[in-house]
């Protein structure tokens, strides 16, 4: 019996279908290139085992031996146009990949994402294939600034992780299955469109990162910005001439919350504070800006209860004065804190200081300082909105910046102190992860 025979004979396949009736008459023996034909024509690539292939709205499964299943699929809202003849917006591209690539992530799912991706996919291997002189493209310049290369990979790398779909229900004794053809047919456009791309722009391609690297140093976030190989303290490994503070809380106007940097002296470099060290930055008129870099931070209610032990002069003793006062407030990656950044420095927004507080163990000798804070409300984005930066092409550039400060403390200071650096590194990361797991297993808990 025929391929399509069996498949028009089980009604998996309407018999005025084109496919099918191009089909009929095949015997048994030439099945496997009638797998590679649909794989072609509908775009769903089989495990050569078993074939999924959608008809209509209807997704069928082929086992083998003239085995079908039909099952009836929820045809989902058609997505946005998204049309490959207008000029392709690179910011908006880029915020399409951060969306996608965040819900990837966090829950192993493009959704709420996933009609934008279906557009776009589809948009762009259009757009490979009507390629021609004049016609508006999805170029080089575009795929590396919007970070797609990083979108692609990451969908065709988690294709055995991914959640495709919550578990399958029955309606009218038929099993339904609502986003499992959508997801086949994704996972190959984006595999084929990996392919289309590497073909087009060969080794530019694969070295794309090296590209952005270069741009980081040159005209991106490290523009302005040296190593220093000679100091031993982390927080000064990096240093800018360039660094003009904004007087005032006037700044606020040019920092929105949210404002995102690699580390504490590119915030320097653009006069949010005045030192790449931790310590309060003074304005003509008080305390303009404070830094959350080491010790930890307790939520409580409204408030924000930071603490940090050391010495004397780790103690913001100028702080004292500013109680009463709204100051900026920058946190750190390595700050213990449910609100730290993943990575970088984060600039949160305004913080009045309700309370100083300071005391010195008489067995240690070490200074305890607490401060209460309270953030100033209807501020243009939330906490819980903060917690989405950086994204991930921030924490793209982030690594290319660990990379090259590793490279170049390895040039610098030799091999036996990149290995030092990097198990550093590598300790405090498990550390904090691991205050992080428990926190907020607490804070669950006690809910």
């Amino acid at each position: 019996m025929a391929f399509a025979q069996d498949a028009i004979y089980q009604n998996c396949i309407s018999n005025r279908n084109p496919l099918a009736l191009a089909t009929l008459g095949k015997n048994v023996r030439e099945k496997s290139s009638l797998v590679g034909d649909i794989k072609s024509t509908l775009g769903l690539e089989p495990d050569y085992k078993t074939l999924w292939f959608r008809w209509s709205s209807q997704l069928v499964l082929y086992q083998g031996a003239g085995i079908f299943k039909r099952y009836i699929t929820r045809t989902p809202a058609p997505p946005a146009p998204f049309e490959p003849e207008l000029d392709w917006d690179r910011d908006a591209l880029l915020e399409l990949s951060d969306q996608i690539r965040a819900s990837l992530h966090r829950n192993k799912t493009a959704h709420p994402h996933a009609d934008k991706l279906t557009a776009f996919l589809e948009a762009a291997l259009r757009d490979a294939e009507l390629l021609r002189p004049g016609r508006p493209t999805l170029d080089f310049e575009t795929i590396e600034y919007a970070r797609l290369d990083k979108l692609v990979a990451e969908i065709v790398s988690m294709e055995d992780t991914v959640r495709i779909t919550p578990t399958s229900t029955k309606v009218g004794g038929e099993v339904v299955v609502p986003c499992l053809s959508r997801y086949r047919a994704d996972l190959v456009n984006a595999k084929t469109l990996l392919r289309v791309w590497r073909r087009r722009f060969r080794e530019q391609y694969f070295v794309m990162d090296q590209h952005r690297c270069a741009a980081l140093v040159k005209t991106g976030r490290l523009r302005d910005v040296e190593f220093n190989g000679e100091t031993a303290c982390e927080l000064g490994v990096w240093y800018t001439r360039v660094g003009e503070l904004v007087p005032g809380l006037e700044g606020d106007l040019q920092f929105d919350p949210g404002h995102w940097w690699l580390n504490i002296t590119c915030a320097e470099r653009d006069g949010i504070v005045a030192s790449s060290f931790e310590m309060p930055t003074k304005g003509r008129y008080g305390i303009n800006s404070l830094p959350l870099l080491t010790g930890r931070e307790e939520i409580r209610s409204n408030t924000h209860k930071y603490i940090r032990e050391g010495r004397a002069a780790d103690m913001h003793i100028a702080l004292i004065s500013q109680v009463g006062r709204q100051i900026r407030v920058l946190r750190g990656y390595r700050l213990k804190s449910i609100l730290a950044p993943q990575a970088g420095v984060r600039y949160d927004g305004l913080f009045t200081i309700k309370q100083y507080g300071c005391k010195q163990d008489s067995k240690t000798g070490l200074y305890r300082l607490e401060l209460i804070l309270e953030r100033v409300p209807d501020q243009k984005m939330s906490l819980e909105d903060l917690k989405s930066i950086p994204r991930p092409s921030q924490l793209d550039d982030w690594n290319l910046y660990e990379k090259l400060e590793g490279d170049k403390i390895k040039l610098v200071q030799g091999e036996a102190s990149y290995l030092e650096w990097k198990l550093r590194r590598q300790e405090e990361k498990i550390d904090r992860e691991g205050w992080r797991r428990a926190k907020l297993f607490r804070v669950s808990f006690s809910q």
